[in-house]
């Protein structure tokens, strides 16, 4: 038996049950019936092929020998049921030969098929000799012969039928087989290639970042504050950005006073404080050195001021500590432009930022300073 055995159980029930209307046939003509065989030999039938084969011998994919049990005692039932039905002149005389021979050919193969035909032809002229009681009388009767041919034909057709849907049901699962398969791998690939490109992704942004980020402070660089600038001042035509430039004070010196590593603890605190003394929509710079600038989008120069000598305040009395140990101080210097008030572009209003805050070091320094026209 080939194929998925749960079907072949199925297959053999349903021949079972689709057979019982063909045995009531065997009260066609009560007086060639031999009772209570018949009677016997149908529960035995019952039994065997409505339970013992689908759910014991074929339960689960057969071998030769539980095949060979399930033909031959349907084959042994074929031949008890035509004598106990009148034998040579029973309505199932040979024709009932045909039901294990397609049990053979559906359920094992036409090597098997054509076996069980083989046995269903002998048994037809045992029958036809036990009858006449002689040889030749039985294969002289065309009938006899006319039967026995048809029991190869149908062997062999049917035969060849089953196994060529079966090559193709195994080709089309081997077929639907490789598709899932291929479909899997495809499903995998494209997963991962999903999870590359996010990666890649990450990454880029990642990589875009850092290209517009200042390394030792976190804040956006000065080629950032080119870009930002442009699209503030195209998005608020008609609206107004304020600048703010931050520079430390005497930045110099105290790098030559406290070593550089001071100088950058000190410069990424200044980073920290004027970020967060910002507003979420503000954007803070490390312009260059030891100078930050801040984009105030849709705010007067006045609440700028607000902002800058707050943040100007917390600086002034900030302490770091140098690698020696000490305490030290420091300051800033802010200068603040305006667009449109004072600046009718970018150019201009950087240049006025820097000239702000350019006075509030000429000042004495720790101050801010507005750019004022004229």
């Amino acid at each position: 038996m080939t194929g998925d055995s749960s079907t072949n159980r199925n297959l053999w029930i349903t021949t079972g049950v689709a057979s019982v209307p063909f045995a009531i046939l065997a009260f066609n003509d009560l007086s060639l019936l031999k009772t209570p065989y018949i009677y016997y030999l149908f529960a035995v039938a019952v039994i065997f092929n409505g339970f013992l084969v689908p759910f014991i011998l074929f339960k689960e994919e057969p071998n030769w020998l539980k095949k060979t049990i399930a033909l031959g005692i349907n084959m042994i039932i074929a031949v008890l049921w035509i004598e106990f039905t009148g034998g040579i002149q029973s309505i199932f005389y040979p024709s009932f030969f045909l039901l294990p021979i397609f049990a053979a050919t559906i359920y094992c193969g036409m090597l098997d098929a054509l076996l069980t035909a083989f046995f269903g032809s002998a048994l037809t002229l045992f029958f036809r000799y036990n009858q006449l009681g002689s040889i030749k009388e039985s294969f002289g009767d065309a009938a006899v012969l006319v039967n026995i041919i048809f029991f190869f034909l149908i062997a062999a057709i049917v035969g060849y039928i089953v196994r060529v849907l079966r090559e193709q049901q195994a080709s089309t699962m081997r077929i639907t087989s490789e598709l899932e398969t291929a479909y899997h791998q495809l499903s995998s690939s494209h997963e991962q290639l999903q999870s590359y490109t996010e990666i890649i992704e990450k990454m880029n942004k990642e990589m875009e970042q850092l290209a517009i980020t200042d390394e030792l402070t976190m804040l956006y660089n000065y080629r950032y504050f080119q870009i930002a600038l442009d699209k503030e001042l195209k998005k608020n035509k008609a609206g107004s950005v304020s600048l703010l430039m931050l520079d430390v004070d005497h930045f110099k010196q105290f790098n030559e006073s406290n070593g550089h590593l001071t100088g950058n603890k000190l410069l990424s605190e200044v980073a920290r404080i004027v970020r967060e003394n910002v507003r979420d929509t503000d954007a803070v710079f490390r312009y260059g050195g030891e100078e930050f600038a801040v984009i105030f989008p849709g705010i007067e120069p006045l609440q700028v001021m607000e902002t800058a000598e707050k943040i100007r305040r917390i600086i002034e009395n900030t302490t770091i500590k140098t690698a020696a140990g000490k305490q030290v101080t420091f300051t800033v210097s802010e200068g603040i432009s305006h667009y449109p008030g004072d600046s009718r572009n970018k150019s201009e209003l950087i240049s006025h930022a820097d000239l702000a805050l350019a006075e509030a070091k000429q000042g004495g320094r720790n101050q801010v300073r507005i750019f004022a026209i004229g």
